[in-house]
């Protein structure tokens, strides 16, 4: 009967070991990952070379703006002026001392608009100024309704 046993414990055995090397492999831990590579920096964009020593740089292109008629160009000068104007009035009825925080904010952004229609005015640019003068009056009426 001990004959019979032992094929079988052999078997047993073999079956056991192969059994170990599968839970071996699940136990073992796994490689480290491979190391991180930084991305290469951003190529940037070099300056413009500088004209050679004699010459003068090249002038700025010119701005691309509709062409209008002297009539046109007036009225559209008139407006601009206009819309600044209502914008400094809108801007008198304002108690700068009595702003919140958040509303002196927005008093800024308005004054910034204000002074960039006016450069803008200043420079014939009369669609911008008007552009600008528009967005600084929507924003000072906003202004006045919220201080009510």
């Amino acid at each position: 009967m001990r004959v019979m046993r032992l094929p079988g414990l052999v078997l047993l055995i073999a079956i056991t070991v192969a059994g170990c090397a599968k839970l071996e492999a699940l136990f073992t831990p796994a490689p480290p990952p491979p190391p991180i590579v930084p991305a290469a920096p951003p190529v940037t964009p070099s300056p413009p070379e500088a004209p050679p020593v004699g010459e003068e740089p090249l002038p700025p292109p010119p701005l691309l703006s509709p062409q209008v008629g002297r009539e046109d160009q007036d009225r559209l000068r008139r407006e601009a002026d206009n819309r600044i104007k209502s914008l400094e009035q809108t801007l008198a009825q304002i108690d700068q001392k009595k702003l919140p925080a958040g509303q002196q904010e927005t008093s800024s952004t308005i004054q910034s608009f204000l002074v960039k229609a006016k450069e803008a005015l200043s420079a014939q640019d009369y669609s911008r100024a008007t552009n600008l003068a528009d967005k600084a009056q929507i924003l000072a009426e906003e202004l006045v309704r919220g201080l009510r």
